[in-house]
């Protein structure tokens, strides 16, 4: 069977050199990436395909004249400029790396396969991506048939990168039928997920958020929320929360950037789209909860109609959603109107029921979310104190035993209805006179003042002397 480097073969009379070149590459190199700290995080990787090219190319049968040849010196020629050549960028080198590396590991595994012709050697993932890649005609559109029905019928992120660069360069040829070119565009569709994946886990990285803004990709992961597949969306709205997570200067400007970008009518249109719990809903709760921190973007929010979004969230059985929304809906709760009590007014009950949470983090997001509704509104604190179990569940938050979790939420929460002696009485009544006690050898913020209007109480006679 044919090979398909349509665009790479080298002329005959340079097969020699092009041999000799990759050798020589792949000789300097690993001494090169040794003074490198870019190749740190994908030196493993690549150092196993360099191996392997190296026994490949050195072995009696493989053909000097190879197709494969020009590729890998351009491979390795990018990456050697990353080790000698100017300073890149640093989302660039990362991409330059990981490109580089998928490269390497694709011509590492032809390379093989040309020396070891013989099937049923390898798995059933590596003999289709080699049919993908090196087989005839009819080889390659029946290969691609076979992976289409693979990401049909498994996770959209299944689909290798190697498969993926694969189908692009098939698609790239011009030579496939339109039935096989829609499956090339239905596989490459689902490597979506994939790529806002890695982008996602990049942006957990504060000293690459620059690189977003300098990039160009924030109006790019704001359209694949938009248009992408479901688990392409869900991966996009959380990079956009990590790379908006910040709240110093820069982080505003990421916030500010994401806005102007679309973001939040992005986020609107996905939550109107939503049918039940759906993975996204919990990143995209992240990302509006990160722009509501900007004053302006909270108000817009609020009257986009939002908290109606947030407070039914509340109610999710998911608890990383659950948790999202009551973190936004502490940004969003400072907005004044009445349109905006009214719908916040349900969210209530939710908050309290959360506050039982196993999870720390539902609890502390539960708690945020109650000390800032009774901290903005008289009519928010006389929700509060409407709910049976309202003072009890907060006061647990207090006791010692209870591990992790902010305190300061709990005790700002008790301060805010602490003018109300019926709630003062049900906070001695749930144990908060010893709960503060350990909170103010703690120093905890707020507990002296707590611990002031519990006595306080006390000395007016307002409880039962014990």
């Amino acid at each position: 069977s044919p090979l398909h480097y349509h665009t790479m073969q080298p002329p005959p009379e340079s097969t020699g050199d092009a041999l000799a070149e990759c050798f020589r590459l792949l000789d300097e190199l690993p001494a090169a990436a040794a003074l490198s700290p870019a190749f740190r995080r994908h030196w493993p990787s690549i150092s196993a395909s360099l191996s392997s090219l190296s026994a490949s190319l050195s072995h009696p049968t493989f053909p000097p004249s190879a197709p494969l040849l020009e590729p890998l010196a351009s491979a390795l020629s990018a990456l050697m400029s990353v080790c000698s050549g100017p300073p890149l960028g640093h989302l660039h080198t990362v991409s330059l790396l990981s490109s580089s590396a998928a490269s390497l590991s694709q011509l590492a595994a032809d390379a093989r396969l040309l020396v070891s012709p013989a099937e049923g050697n390898g798995s059933e993932s590596d003999g289709l991506l080699s049919r993908l890649r090196l087989g005839s005609f009819v080889s390659r559109a029946a290969a691609l048939d076979s992976l289409a029905e693979s990401v049909r019928s498994s996770q959209p992120g299944s689909c290798s990168a190697a498969a993926v660069s694969a189908v692009a360069a098939m698609l790239d040829s011009g030579d496939l039928l339109p039935a096989s070119r829609d499956k090339a565009v239905s596989v490459l569709a689902a490597s979506q997920a994939a790529a806002a994946g890695v982008l996602r886990n990049i942006a957990a990285f504060p000293d690459l958020l620059p690189a977003f803004s300098e990039e160009g990709a924030i109006p790019l992961l704001v359209q694949l929320v938009s248009l992408g597949t479901p688990r392409a969306q869900e991966h996009a709205l959380g990079c956009l929360r990590n790379v908006t997570a910040s709240d110093g200067g820069e982080g505003q400007s990421l916030k500010v950037e994401a806005f102007q970008a679309g973001a939040l009518a992005c986020v609107k249109d996905f939550l109107n789209s939503c049918r039940g719990d759906e993975p996204g809903l919990a990143p995209a709760f992240g990302l509006l909860r990160n722009m509501a921190s900007f004053r302006l973007i909270a108000e817009i929010a609020v009257s986009a109609t939002f908290l109606s979004h947030v407070v039914a969230a509340l109610g999710s059985d998911e608890a990383n959603t659950r948790t999202e929304a009551a973190m936004a809906l502490a940004e969003l709760c400072h907005i004044s109107s009445g349109k905006a009590r009214g719908e916040v007014g349900d969210a209530m009950p939710r908050l309290v029921w959360m506050l039982e949470a196993k999870a720390v983090a539902e609890r502390d997001a539960a708690a945020r979310a109650l000390a800032t509704l009774v901290a903005a509104s008289s009519s928010y604190r006389a929700l509060f104190r409407k709910e049976e179990m309202g003072i009890v569940n907060v006061v647990r938050l207090l006791d010692p035993a209870v591990r992790g979790g902010d305190k300061r939420f709990s005790v700002s929460v008790l301060l805010g209805v602490s003018q109300s002696r019926r709630c003062r009485k049900q906070m001695v009544a749930a144990g908060a006179c010893g709960f503060v006690q350990a909170l103010l050898a703690a120093e905890v913020d707020g507990a002296k003042k707590l611990s002031e209007c519990l006595g306080r109480g006390k000395m007016l006679g307002v409880f039962p002397r014990t």
